[in-house]
């Protein structure tokens, strides 16, 4: 088995929420976290600005992985 056989069966034997956090993480790397940070943390503060002033709901992430999930069967 080569390396990457063995870090993809671990990588697949993760939660949704983990190999959601690896998935950013891995493409972070690859693409340059300065390049996106700015655009990231604007949208994150909109999106927390409007949660907070009930112009939209959250939900919880696992609910949200869940439906992507059964989506995607």
């Amino acid at each position: 088995m080569t390396v990457l056989q063995e870090i993809e069966n671990k990588a697949f034997a993760l939660t949704l929420p983990e190999r959601g956090q690896l998935i950013h993480d891995l493409i972070m790397d690859m693409d340059g976290k300065a390049q996106y940070s700015g655009d990231y943390e604007k949208e994150i503060q909109k999106r927390i600005k409007k949660i907070k002033s009930g112009k939209a709901t959250g939900s919880p992430a696992v609910d949200v992985f869940s439906r992507i999930e059964a989506k995607h069967r």
